[in-house]
């Protein structure tokens, strides 16, 4: 394989599928045993604000990243460090955008089976995709991830 190849992290799968697996999940428990939400009306409120704000955290990291000339897709080769717009506050912007709308959908459906598989959708997320960038970033760019990645968080 040539080293063109090898510029990207190698993580284990897309993280839009991680995130719609873990989605189609959590329906298909509440389908096979229901765990309503307590308070329907509010549930989903809450969880259309969520939808709504994790849509707009991971579209303004997804745009800073565009504006910096770098794909937000891990199995693309990173041409640069993002510290602009969500990327000053968490390194993971887009991921914990998808979280919120992943826990969103779940409210707006009414279960509560999304938020007890969150916990290991965030373990997933972490372990099979956010391990592997840093892993990349850290070989890739050295002293510039190292001090980015002691200032700013991996997710809140």
């Amino acid at each position: 394989m040539t080293e063109q190849h090898l510029d990207h992290a190698q993580v284990m799968a897309p993280p839009p599928l991680i995130f719609l697996g873990y989605l189609i999940g959590a329906l298909v428990c509440n389908w096979a045993v229901p765990f309503p939400t307590p308070w329907m009306s509010t549930s989903r409120i809450v969880g259309g604000v969520m939808v709504i704000a994790g849509s707009v955290l991971a579209g303004t990291a997804f745009s800073q990243m565009v504006k910096a000339h770098t794909s937000p897709d891990p199995h693309q080769p990173t041409t640069t460090i993002v510290t602009s717009g969500p990327y000053r506050w968490t390194r993971n912007p887009i991921y914990l955008g998808f979280l919120l709308i992943y826990l969103g959908f779940t409210f707006l459906a009414g279960t509560l089976w999304g938020l007890l598989g969150s916990p290991f959708l965030f373990w997933t997320i972490t372990n099979a995709v956010i391990h592997a960038e840093e892993v990349y970033l850290e070989k890739k760019f050295r002293e510039e991830y190292t001090g980015y990645r002691s200032r700013v968080r991996r997710w809140i």
